[in-house]
C-alpha cells in the first residue's frame, strides 16, 4: 500500500488569520477584519459567524493577491 502525503501544490494554503481567533473577536463585539459589530451579550447565530468569517477571508485574500500583483509589476 502506497501512502501519498496530502499537501498543497506550489504556493501552499493562505490563512491570514485563524478561525478560532476570528470567532472569539467577533463574539466579543470587536469587529475583526471589517466584519459587523455585534452585541456580545446577545451573540450571533452560527450561520452568521460562518458567513462573516468566509467574507473576511475573501477580502483579506483578495487584498493579499492584489498586493502581490502590484509588487510584481513594480519589480518589472
Amino acid at each position: 500500500m502506497v501512502v501519498e502525503p496530502l499537501k498543497p501544490k506550489r504556493g501552499g494554503f493562505l490563512r491570514p488569520f485563524g478561525c478560532g481567533e476570528f470567532i472569539r473577536e467577533f463574539l466579543l463585539g470587536r469587529s475583526p477584519n471589517d466584519s459587523p459589530v455585534i452585541d456580545p451579550y446577545v451573540g450571533a447565530p452560527q450561520a452568521d459567524i460562518f458567513h462573516h468569517y468566509k467574507m473576511a477571508l475573501i477580502r483579506v485574500t483578495a487584498l493579499d493577491r492584489a498586493t502581490r500583483v502590484e509588487e510584481k509589476r513594480a519589480r518589472r
